[in-house]
């Protein structure tokens, strides 16, 4: 029995035993190198899982702890800066040329509702960097990114970034062990 191979790469025959196809340099498949070859790759493929999940634990965090804090602000002293706002002679003016008739109470309601939708938006990238860090629910992890986007309406960037990040999650359907 003949037990010569042919190379996948260049389909020169090959002498039992070998690495290498010794016309191309193409591993042989099921040799010893192949195998090493194999293993590299699962090592190499584990460590950039764990790059990109630090990176998306990264970027889910940058956003969520601000939002959170600036939110928990807003919606505590939403009457003073409503307040502020109102005193304004420059938003009067505004208000003026457009012809709109706010109340203060229509600014505080607009700020408060602001601040909530903020505070809603950062808490959903929270939920959905727990999962990322714990490699759990994949289907939240890339629901609640992209809810946490879809309520950064009032910025196009972070809608943008938030839909970006949300996209990397899902793509990331491997990293996670369920």
């Amino acid at each position: 029995m003949d037990e010569s191979k042919f190379c996948s790469g260049c389909g020169k025959t090959l002498e039992p035993g070998m690495q290498f196809c010794p016309q191309c340099g193409c591993v042989v498949s099921g040799s010893a190198a192949d195998e090493e070859f194999k293993e590299r790759e699962k090592e190499i493929s584990a460590v950039m899982m764990s790059v990109r999940r630090n990176w998306l634990v990264f970027f889910l965090a940058i956003y969520a702890i601000p939002v959170i804090i600036a939110s928990v602000f807003t919606l505590i002293d939403s009457t003073a800066i409503a307040n502020a706002i109102w005193d304004s002679t420059e938003f009067q003016k505004w208000m003026a040329s457009h012809g709109f008739n706010y109340d203060v109470d229509d600014i505080k309601n607009y700020i408060t509702m602001a601040g909530a939708l903020a505070l809603v938006s950062g808490l959903c990238a929270v939920v959905s960097l727990v999962c990322v860090y714990k490699k759990k629910k994949w289907v939240v992890a890339v629901g609640a990114c992209a809810l946490a986007a879809i309520l950064c309406f009032w910025s196009v960037f972070g809608i943008i970034i938030g839909f970006i990040v949300a996209w990397l999650i899902a793509g990331s359907k491997d990293l996670f062990e369920d």
